[in-house]
Parts: C-alpha cells; sequence; structure tokens
C-alpha cells in the first residue's frame, strides 16, 4: 500500500543503489567524501526533495545511518540485484533508482523526469539516455518486479535487456537533454559521470566546484 504523500512529494520510492565493491577506487566509494560530503548522503538527499520514500539498496547494513537500507538477495548480479531487492520493498507504485557514484545528476532532472514517467500513458519502466544508456537511472513499477525476477532467474544480466522485460511493451528510454527545463549541453556531457578511480573523483569535484564548469547542486 502506498504511503501518504507529504506535500511536494510524488508517489515514487527512491532507491539509492549501493551494491558495488569499489574494487577500482580501493576505497568505499559509498562514503567517499564528495565536496566535503559522503556520496550516499548526497544521493539520498537528492531522492527525498521529491520522493514519497528513500531507501538504500545493498548488503550495507553500516549505511543505515542515512536510510533504510533493503538488502540484496543474489550474489554477483550487479546492479539489477539491487533493482529487484527494491521492487521487492517498494511502498509506493513506482521506483526510481540511482547508483551511489554518480553525485553530478541534478536533483532537477531526476524530478522533471519522475513527473514526466508518471504522466505517461501506458508506461511500466524508463531509464535515462544522455549521449549513451543510461540504465542504473532508472524508473519502474512496482507491480513489474516478477517479470524482472524471471529474467535473472533466465540468466539474463545485461540491464537494458531485464528492464525490457519487466516493462513489457511499456518502456520509455529518455533522452535527458529533451527535457526541455533541464536542458543544459554543456552541463549535461558530465551528468552521468562515475566516479571510478581517485583520478575521476579529482576531476568531478573540480567541475562542480563554485564557478566551475557545470551546475549540478539544484
Amino acid at each position: 500500500m502506498a504511503l501518504p504523500l507529504q506535500a511536494g512529494r510524488l508517489p515514487v520510492h527512491g532507491f539509492v543503489l549501493a551494491g558495488g565493491k569499489s574494487a577500482r577506487m580501493g576505497s568505499d566509494k559509498a562514503r567517499l567524501p564528495f565536496l566535503g560530503r559522503p556520496m550516499v548522503e548526497l544521493a539520498v538527499e537528492k531522492l527525498r526533495g521529491f520522493c514519497a520514500e528513500v531507501s538504500i539498496a545493498g548488503n550495507r547494513a553500516d549505511l543505515g545511518e542515512f536510510a533504510p537500507v533493503v538488502p540484496e538477495t543474489r550474489l554477483e548480479t550487479g546492479p539489477a540485484a539491487g533493482i529487484e531487492a527494491g521492487l521487492a520493498a517498494s511502498r509506493q507504485p513506482w521506483s526510481i533508482f540511482l547508483p551511489v557514484d554518480a553525485p553530478l545528476v541534478p536533483a532537477r532532472l531526476l524530478r522533471r523526469w519522475s513527473e514526466a514517467v508518471l504522466a505517461g500513458q501506458g508506461l511500466a519502466a524508463s531509464y535515462l539516455r544522455c549521449g549513451g544508456s543510461q540504465p542504473t537511472f532508472c524508473m519502474v513499477r512496482a507491480d513489474c518486479r516478477e517479470r524482472l525476477s524471471a529474467g535473472l532467474d533466465q540468466g539474463c544480466r545485461r540491464l537494458e535487456e531485464l528492464l525490457k522485460i519487466a516493462g513489457g511493451g511499456g518502456i520509455w528510454v529518455c533522452d535527458a537533454q529533451d527535457l526541455a527545463e533541464v536542458a543544459d549541453q554543456r552541463s549535461a556531457a558530465h551528468w552521468f559521470t562515475n566516479i571510478n578511480t581517485p583520478q575521476e573523483l579529482v576531476l568531478a569535484e573540480r567541475l562542480a566546484q563554485p564557478g566551475g564548469a557545470i551546475d549540478w547542486e539544484s
């Protein structure tokens, strides 16, 4: 049953995907400071700006100080394990997922996309595209969990394919730059930067500094 909405909230359960091993970074990415704040805290804050509920998907009980943690039940399955776990725990008609290691995505983009998905007719799933596909940024209707789980059971691991299975015929691949209210060609090229190495962290922080190349906070 969906929980009552607070003012300004959408009927969406937000999940931060934090199940990665951070092998290339050499330290825990979820707690890694980005301009002085843990990346998981930044991701949770963005979702709390418009989602009715927010949780963290991953076997990370230590992250419970930031938001409730939903454990994954599959191993070596990548982000799909967190999406499956989130859909099983979702308490809203829709769920939105974003990776913990992409702090440059602006909250306004996530909200505008969510509003567009909710307004769509016959949609069951959506994911973002900006240059290339960004399937870890996805929205899935809660009642699609069984189809996604069936795809995993059949051995499918490619996230784009799993989302197509989950969404049936109702999937929308949304070009982030088509959302007129947030289109910013200069910034969009960097929005989906994943921070996997110390070098990428340095570059991303440089871009996000006041007066830097992109607008990422609003």
